[in-house]
């Protein structure tokens, strides 16, 4: 490879970077606007010839993005980075208000990894802190 190329691609990857920070960014935005619009309303319509729409129990769900490592919550995002706190809360976010056996987490979020259920209660205990610093309280509360 030239150096030329090299830097070309260089500059392509920079180019790539900021383009997806930029829809990121664009996304989350959207989201906040969505999620303002079911805590207002209770229902968002999508067309008024489909007569299709989202319920307003959509709302008290997060939303866990796996582009930016990130969940949101009544307007809030709380950035998690790609570690074990994302896996659990993403989990989680799956079937909200059901039981998840300590096993069945050990195996999705630890890879059948780690033994110990006190591992799941420190990792617990730390998600709900990181949720309660980014001002999402009731969520935290919620786990």
């Amino acid at each position: 490879m030239t150096l030329e190329k090299a830097q070309r691609l260089l500059q392509l990857t920079h180019q790539l970077a900021e383009a997806l920070m930029t829809a990121a960014i664009c996304a989350d935005e959207i989201r906040s606007v969505v999620h303002a619009e079911l805590d207002g309303h209770g229902t968002v319509h999508r067309g008024q010839d489909t007569g299709c729409s989202v319920p307003s129990s959509i709302s008290a769900r997060p939303l866990v993005d796996d582009s930016t490592l990130t969940v949101s919550w009544a307007g809030k995002t709380c950035y998690l980075g790609c570690t074990v706190l994302f896996r659990l809360a993403e989990r989680l976010s799956r079937r909200p208000n059901q039981y998840i056996t300590p096993d069945q987490l050990l195996r999705d979020v630890w890879d059948g990894d780690c033994k110990s259920p006190n591992t799941i209660r420190s990792a617990v205990r730390n998600l709900r802190q990181r949720l309660i610093n980014a001002e999402m309280d009731d969520l935290a509360v919620a786990i």
